[in-house]
């Protein structure tokens, strides 16, 4: 099956009719197979450099480890019939992800997916979304993009919050301790997700730091 990678993309986010008699909507109702394809497509198109239709260890983030595992042949290169192998059976799973609106911040869940690190467990998913808020936070109040929030920009949290959650005192919020930081509203973030609240995640989380 040739995917076209825009059809994976605008699918993912555009794509939310599925639903049964009971209102469900944790799966796709497209055939078996159909999103771990689509998102082997996508991850390639997203980190292929070099235009090549496949991956090196150089142009992806994930570990060592687990591109090893992937590059099945041990040519030094991931191809998509290996991305899909890999993804295999997890339609449900990248389903749900985009379904709830995982794409609003840039996050793709293929990484976790790929390292063997997402379920659908709900501690698993709180893990998920912690991050992907952390992520947004960043994204939304990083003036300067420089990856860490100081003081100044976030100047909507109290200096003692803030120095809460700067572990190091360096006076910068890294997204490690923003991370660390929102570990325990975990399961109220995947909750505000799957409600349909991306569009003002970032506003979310900054509820949820200035009450630490």
């Amino acid at each position: 099956m040739r995917v076209n990678p825009y059809i994976a993309n605008q699918m993912y986010l555009n794509y939310t009719t599925n639903s049964d008699s009971n209102g469900d909507v944790s799966g796709s109702i497209l055939p078996q197979g159909t999103y771990s394809k689509l998102a082997a497509a996508k991850y390639i198109k997203d980190n292929d450099k070099d235009h090549d239709g496949k991956l090196t260890s150089d142009e992806v983030s994930i570990s060592s480890a687990a591109f090893a595992k992937l590059d099945t042949d041990s040519d030094g290169y991931i191809s998509k019939s290996e991305m899909t192998t890999a993804l295999s059976g997890k339609d449900d799973e990248i389903y749900s992800f985009y379904k709830s609106g995982g794409s609003e911040t840039g996050e793709d869940i293929t990484d976790e997916l790929l390292e063997g690190t997402s379920s659908t467990s709900s501690s698993s998913n709180a893990k998920l979304y912690t991050k992907m808020a952390a992520k947004a936070y960043i994204k939304a109040y990083d003036t300067n993009s420089d990856g860490v929030i100081t003081a100044s920009e976030a100047s909507a949290l109290a200096s003692n919050v803030f120095a809460s959650i700067d572990t190091n005192s360096n006076g910068s919020l890294t997204l490690a301790e923003l991370e660390n930081a929102l570990a325990d509203d975990g399961d109220s973030i995947y909750k505000y997700y799957k409600n349909g609240g991306t569009q003002k995640i970032a506003t979310l989380t900054s509820r949820l730091l200035a009450t630490i």
